[in-house]
Formats: structure tokens, sequence, C-alpha cells
């Protein structure tokens, strides 16, 4: 008996199409995935700035004014800091490294009824001419200190492109006295 044998053939247009198309899905494909991995990156760092000014916040209000008095600057409790920079310190600190306290990235004041500094404001806020830091748009009469984090240089970077990103976080806790 003879046996045929059949074999399959591919028209020879078809010979490489699967090469073709994988080069041709292979950039867009990265683009998605780099994509993907730069923005958690940059959520993750969101994150890390929210967390900060939550605690600063939060560490600001148990914080009596009086440990660190804006006239004696040299309090040893205080180390040598007024309370509106000690309290910078501390959310910078908490920033896992997002942030510093020597750069113009956090803002932190202690304001009274319709966002007035306390006074002297040099000592009660980090803004130039001791403003507050944000309008937080509180009808709130009581004292409350407002934490306010500004981060740029973050960016979500492609193959082909990049976003670039500004990361904001504020957070008001009322002042318990």
């Amino acid at each position: 008996m003879l046996q045929i044998i059949r074999r399959r053939c591919r028209p020879r247009d078809e010979h490489g199409a699967a090469l073709v198309e994988f080069a041709l899905i292979l950039p867009v494909f990265m683009m998605i995935t780099f994509g993907m991995l730069t923005g958690g990156i940059a959520f993750n760092h969101q994150m890390d700035l929210t967390h900060a000014a939550r605690e600063g916040a939060r560490y600001g209000a148990t914080v009596p004014l009086t440990q660190c008095p804006p006239e004696n600057a040299t309090a040893t409790n205080c180390g040598g800091k007024t309370w509106a920079d000690l309290l910078q310190s501390v959310v910078a600190e908490r920033s896992f490294g997002d942030v510093t306290a020597t750069d113009d990235q956090v803002c932190v004041a202690v304001v009274s009824g319709n966002n007035v500094v306390l006074s002297p404001s040099s000592s009660y806020s980090t803004e130039s001419g001791g403003t507050p830091c944000y309008d937080d748009g509180s009808g709130d009469t009581g004292v409350r200190v407002q934490v306010s984090i500004e981060k740029t240089g973050d960016k979500i970077q492609g193959i082909l492109f990049q976003i670039p990103l500004t990361l904001e976080s504020k957070a008001t806790a009322k002042f318990e006295s």
C-alpha cells in the first residue's frame, strides 16, 4: 500500500508574519508597561506625601506652642528651632526622603479663625510674610495646624514620552491646647 502523505503548506507570503506583528506591537507594549511602572512609583510617592502631611499635622496639633517659645528659639527641647521649623523637619523626616526641610516644599502654619496665622507669624508659619499655607475653607473659629507639601520632579515615563508631575498634599488638624 502506498500511503499518501499530505503536507500542510503555508502560502509563501505568510512566512515571518508573526515576527512582523511582534515587532509592531512590542514598542506599544513597552510604552504601556513602563508608563504603568513609573505611574505606580509616582502614586507611591503621592501616598508618602499624604501620609507625611497627615502625620505632621497630627504631630503639630499635639506639640504645645510654649515648648518652642518664639522669644527663646534656643530652647533645648526644640534644638534651637522655632515651632514651625521643628514641625517642618518632622514632616520632611516622615516623608521617607521624598521632601527635605531645607527646600520650600513643606509649609506649616498655625492658623486661627479665618486663616489668620498666630502671632508672631514668623515663628508659627514657614511661609514668607507669615501667611497661611492654604485656604482650608473652614468655618472653624478655633486654632488649627496646616501642613502643605508640594513636590516636583516626578514623571510618568514611557519609551517615547514623559509626563511631568507635581505632587501635592494638604492636611489640617485641630490644635489641642
